[in-house]
């Protein structure tokens, strides 16, 4: 057991340099894979803070354009319609629904 320790020790302190440097090299690389994903946590923060002003500010503009058409829609009459000179339209031809368009409607939407 002693012979062990002994060429372990010796082992070691011939090694030191190399072994100390090994340890310093791959506490840096852990330091740079650190700062590394700080950084990528910091920039997703950021980025993720201003689509959230942004989604704030497009709900607002929405809620107000929502607002505006609900006034507007509400005041809209038949009178309004005939003013402008708006009446309902005829279909000039009509396509019947045959099987083939069935199982083509059917396939289509499917993807």
């Amino acid at each position: 057991m002693r012979k062990t320790i002994t060429r372990t020790y010796n082992i070691a302190h011939e090694y030191q340099r190399q072994i100390t440097l090994t340890v310093i090299a791959f506490c840096v690389v852990l330091a740079l894979g650190y700062a590394v994903n700080l950084y990528y946590v910091i920039s997703k923060t950021v980025a993720l803070q201003r689509i959230n002003a942004e989604t704030t500010t497009l709900s607002a503009e929405i809620q107000g354009l929502d607002a505006k058409y609900l006034s507007i829609s509400g005041t809209i009459t038949p009178d309004i319609f005939r003013k402008y000179d708006l009446n309902k339209g005829q279909v000039s031809a009509f396509i019947s629904r045959t099987t083939l368009l069935g199982r083509a409607d059917l396939t289509g939407h499917e993807l």
